[in-house]
């Protein structure tokens, strides 16, 4: 078999669900800050993004931007196509685990109390000088690491998702959540909101323009659209655990499919390797992802 033959069979690790569990719906909401493709998508361009649960289409459809959302999974495409018409939201998997992770806040010294104070506050300096004095504690450290474990997420997630994460997988996440208190005020960030209180992120305006939804897989549905037809690409975290073949066939796919000068922004739960000027995880407020890179097509 050929290299290209290689490519073109390539397939995605989400083609099966990410949870060893068989559930109706994986995501029910999105756990990606949109406010970074806000900020470097050009206005009211034609966006390509992942569907999941719908919410970077929603808000970005809002924004007025043409939206194509696609997702491999035909129940995430049919909730986030009812999201967008008005439907309700919904717990999924994602969100299911949340919840049940929510009940030992109290265990680890997180009372209801510290929980509203520290969502409340504006200023990062006291944000940091909070989370270590009052939550970043010695049970919470113990927790995490029994929680995020790979003998825990191995019972939870296929093989392939957790054999991406970084070995060092609750060290990142702990970084990653005092990065992100040190940078975004936290009574804004509906993100902490959602993970510490279980409050709804902020419901995005209604829609500008209606959102073309489409069931398949991304670099098949790339591979067969018209050269220059998106002049910006949100692929979420769709090449964690995918092999190599697959991420070069979805670049080559993006590439076709791209107009010059296009913006693609791709988010994965490693760590980068290196020094990366694209890397703009620091700004995600969702505070989960180690590499948010945002590149022109030619860079990819």
């Amino acid at each position: 078999m050929s290299h290209a033959d290689v490519l073109e069979t390539a397939t995605t690790p989400w083609q099966s669900p990410a949870f060893r569990r068989r559930t109706p719906l994986m995501f029910g909401r999105t756990y990606e800050d949109s406010a970074i493709e806000l900020e470097t998508f050009t206005p009211e361009c034609r966006v390509f993004c992942i569907a999941g649960a719908g919410c970077t289409a929603r808000i970005l459809a809002a924004a007025g931007y043409q939206v194509t959302a696609v997702d491999i999974h035909p129940t995430q495409v049919e909730y986030a196509q009812s999201r967008a018409l008005g439907g309700p939201e919904k717990a999924g998997a994602a969100e299911r685990l949340l919840t049940c992770a929510r009940k030992f806040f109290g265990l680890v010294g997180w009372t209801e109390q510290r929980r509203w104070e520290f969502l409340h506050l504006t200023d990062p300096v006291e944000q940091i000088s909070y989370w270590d004095r009052f939550l970043a504690s010695r049970r919470f450290t113990a927790a995490m690491n029994t929680v995020l474990s790979r003998s825990i997420l191995q019972r939870v997630y296929n093989r392939p998702f957790v054999d991406s994460l970084p070995p060092n997988f609750t060290s990142c996440i702990q970084a990653r959540m005092r990065r992100c208190w040190a940078k975004h005020p936290n009574r804004s960030n509906p993100y902490a909101w959602y993970v510490f209180w279980g409050e709804r992120q902020i419901v995005p305006d209604p829609q500008v323009r209606p959102i073309h939804f489409v069931c398949a897989d991304a670099a098949t549905y790339l591979e067969s659209c018209e050269p220059g037809s998106f002049a910006a690409f949100s692929l979420s975290n769709i090449l964690d655990g995918a092999s190599a073949a697959y991420a070069a066939r979805l670049h080559r796919a993006v590439r076709h499919a791209a107009a010059p000068g296009a913006v693609v922004v791709s988010r994965s739960f490693a760590e980068p390797v290196s020094v990366m000027k694209s890397n703009w995880a620091e700004r995600d407020r969702s505070f989960l992802w180690g590499i948010v890179n945002v590149m022109c097509i030619g860079g990819l």
